[in-house]
């Protein structure tokens, strides 16, 4: 008797989770379709006054070297000079349309891949720089993203890595205070990633 009672006790428990559950899950959609219906009716907002990126090419060593990765860095970083680039800090497309509007989707989402593209290549041509020992050019190539706010992890932990090399403990300690400022869901993990460098150099003193 003891384990049929606890049987059927155990068929009750798991009949109301479900139920829980699954009134969770229909809440969850009602809230989503609210807000994209509500998204769909906001009208289209003016976006011209948004922190677009400019791409710092005074510090970067386009031109110079003789190297077909390089190169194609560069025209690609020369092609996104021509976009409009703008870091939506993993926004979803509802949040957007809420926003400005679902007549700017397409463009925003447009700014944002080219983000995407422009971290990737940062990154992508100080590697190459770092690859045939131009450890300056790739260093200032990476603080360039830096200074646009871009927020992959490797454009920060490389260039932990040079003032690391070069025992220059300040600038370590400026970077985060830069990582620390980011909009970013990366921020978090990028803070951490770099305040283990640090401590690994204080306890390698």
């Amino acid at each position: 008797m003891i384990f049929l009672g606890l049987f059927i006790f155990f068929i009750f428990l798991f009949a109301y989770l479900r139920k829980k559950s699954s009134a969770i899950q229909t809440n969850a959609e009602e809230e989503f379709w609210a807000r994209e219906n509500e998204a769909n009716r906001t009208r289209r907002q003016d976006i011209s006054g948004l922190p677009y990126i400019t791409i710092p090419f005074e510090n970067f060593p386009m031109g110079i070297y003789d190297n077909s990765e390089i190169k194609a860095c560069e025209e690609t970083l020369t092609g996104l000079s021509e976009k409009k680039i703008l870091n939506l800090g993993g926004q979803s497309n509802t949040d957007l349309k809420l926003k400005y509007g679902p007549a700017n989707l397409e463009t925003l989402t447009e700014c944002d891949d080219n983000y995407a593209l422009l971290c990737r290549t940062v990154v992508s041509y100080a590697q190459a720089l770092l690859s045939l020992g131009h450890k300056a050019e790739a260093k200032t190539v990476l603080e360039g993203g830096v200074a646009c706010g871009l927020d992959h992890s490797l454009n920060y932990l490389l260039l932990a890595d040079l003032y690391l090399e070069e025992g220059d403990t300040g600038a370590l300690k400026t970077l985060i205070a830069q990582a620390e400022l980011l909009d970013s869901p990366q921020r978090d993990s990028i803070v951490r990633r770099l305040r283990e460098k640090e401590s690994a150099e204080h306890t390698s003193d």
